[in-house]
């Protein structure tokens, strides 16, 4: 899972070039607005159809749910998947994670943080 600014998909090819990565959010003040953020998601390892879900966390609650349908053909078959979120809000600083569910199973997490910049 890679957290960054822009995913852009290349037509023809499906290649995907990811901009700007990060590990922390700095902010002004909190509650802050993040404009964009783009998360990439490769599953594999796994067959037939899932519910595939991207949730934001801060602590135990849920700030943000994404997801869809995924198909995966055999356990080599690579979905890869990309959420894109608008004007996301962050309540306080802190450490957050972007969790990822199968079928309702967790099954990874990338963890960043808001911070206040100084």
């Amino acid at each position: 899972m890679i957290v960054c600014d822009k995913i852009i998909t290349e037509a023809g090819t499906n290649n995907k070039t990811i901009i700007s990565t990060f590990n922390n959010i700095n902010a002004k003040a909190v509650p802050c607005i993040h404009p964009r953020i783009a998360v990439f998601v490769a599953l594999t390892n796994t067959t037939g159809e899932k519910q595939i879900e991207l949730v934001l966390k801060k602590d135990d609650r849920n700030i943000v749910k994404l997801g869809g349908k995924a198909n995966f053909p055999d356990q080599n078959h690579v979905v890869e998947l990309i959420f894109n979120l608008r004007n996301c809000v962050f309540p306080e600083q802190g450490r957050y994670s972007f969790e990822v569910y199968a079928d309702s199973e967790y099954i990874f997490e990338r963890r960043f943080n808001v911070v206040i910049a100084k």
